[in-house]
């Protein structure tokens, strides 16, 4: 059995976005291969060890902090010293990580500082981080790895009755809360609320919305709409078989866009700034719809022209008709 330790400390997202790499080293390296994670504390770290296919995850916070004083740095060095890594990948596109290659004990290694991968146009960010590894399993071996969790879930009771079905819809998004914070991914409230009605009263499905605690008293309105229900500040075990066995999500740009898609739930994802080549759903499989007003300055994420935008045209010409036609077709293929 052969050991491989991969590098991705990032946000929930990130995390689920890198499960491709998991997929591939077991085609490569058999079913039994081990694999470790070092990754970011929290939801990334939880969802990593809720896999039945990880075998560990060390949770590196802080991650530009020298070896000699990161306790968790410290811990996965000892490990690698009495248990080497047949491979280590280190799927970082910054330099952040690159002293894992003198801290790690290791007989292969793949990635940063070795090897660069930097970020193309156009070009998926799934499909820059298989570029570090598909030349040690062969091209066309990761360009069929998808992203994917296979969990240990145990029954988890939802706000809705057995047998009821639902559609998660995700308003919310990292930042939304921060003061001065310019992303304008949201999709206006009033939309929601339309989706909502149109939802109710067309498909006759009922609704979950999803958020943090914080998020809860800006989406009041929504959980006082006949037949919709709260998830909010829900445990990610609950969160995840709620998207397991939900008829769809509609979200906005965010990390539960990306946790439905590998739990293998058909997506209606609404984009505005940000640029869905990059950081859309990554799936072959997995109906998934990406939505956009169409606007001529989008995308404009880290360009100037964010800066300026007063107005969120780019979310708010996104008519609620048009995403509630989006999700019923994707609805109707799951269906097929």
């Amino acid at each position: 059995m052969q050991r491989v330790l991969v590098v991705r400390i990032g946000r929930l997202g990130d995390t689920v976005l890198a499960t491709p790499v998991i997929e591939a080293l077991q085609a490569a390296l058999g079913a039994d291969v081990s694999i470790d994670f070092a990754a970011s504390p929290g939801a990334s770290t939880r969802i990593l060890a809720m896999d039945r296919r990880v075998n560990r995850v060390f949770p590196i916070a802080h991650r530009s902090t020298p070896w000699r004083v990161h306790r968790v740095k410290r811990q996965l060095g000892r490990h690698s010293r009495e248990h080497p890594y047949d491979l280590v990948i280190n799927l970082e596109t910054g330099g952040e990580c690159d002293d894992f290659v003198r801290f790690v004990h290791h007989r292969e290694f793949c990635g940063r500082p070795l090897q660069v991968a930097s970020h193309a146009p156009g070009r998926h960010c799934v499909d820059t981080e298989k570029s570090i590894y598909a030349g040690r399993f062969g091209e066309d071996l990761a360009a069929a790895a998808e992203t994917s969790l296979q969990l240990e879930l145990e029954p988890a009771p939802l706000p809705v009755p057995p047998d009821t079905g639902y559609v998660v819809i995700n308003p919310g998004f990292s930042g939304l809360l921060r003061p001065g914070y310019r992303s304008h991914r949201g999709w206006p409230l009033a939309h929601w609320l339309k989706l909502v009605e149109l939802l109710e009263t067309s498909a006759g499905v009922s609704v979950l919305v999803n958020g943090t605690p914080d998020e809860r008293a800006g989406f009041a309105s929504l959980l006082r709409k006949p037949g919709v229900h709260s998830l909010f500040g829900s445990s990610l075990p609950v969160l995840c078989t709620a998207l397991a066995n939900a008829a769809a999500l509609v979200t906005v740009d965010t990390g539960t866009m990306h946790l439905a898609t590998a739990l293998g739930t058909p997506v209606v994802a609404l984009f505005g700034p940000t640029d869905p080549s990059l950081t859309g759903p990554y799936s072959r499989k997995i109906p998934h719809r990406v939505l956009r007003s169409g606007v001529d300055c989008q995308p404009c994420v880290g360009a100037p022209l964010q800066k300026k935008c007063t107005f969120n045209r780019c979310m708010s010409g996104l008519e609620p008709e048009h995403v509630f036609e989006g999700l019923n077709e994707i609805m109707n293929h799951k269906n097929r």
